[in-house]
């Protein structure tokens, strides 16, 4: 099955890959990288914003490169790849929280 997966790739690097970073940064701003729960950003962020955000952005793209190859592979529905992307939406929001609380 080869089905078009451009709409799942572009929501869950818009939500996983931009939305994130952004929003991790700006908690970050907000109240220190050491609150950052995932190891492996905490230390991206103590690198600096920049570096962070190149290799967030980096890591999904690649992700989002594999999905369409992985996802026809597992004949996987389309909800599948929507729902990682409504994911990374709710963690974004937690992230604007964490900002504005």
């Amino acid at each position: 099955m080869n089905r078009d997966r451009s709409g799942e790739v572009a929501a869950s690097f818009t939500s996983h890959g931009v939305l994130d970073a952004a929003t991790t940064i700006l908690a970050a701003r907000a109240v220190g990288p050491d609150a950052e729960a995932n190891p492996i950003v905490r230390e991206l962020l103590a690198l600096g914003e920049l570096p962070a955000a190149v290799a967030m952005l980096a890591v999904v793209g690649l992700c989002c490169g594999a999905w369409p190859v992985a996802a026809d592979a597992l004949e996987a529905p389309e909800w599948i790849g929507l729902g990682v992307a409504t994911i990374g939406a709710a963690v974004a929001a937690v992230n604007l929280v964490v900002v504005f609380a």
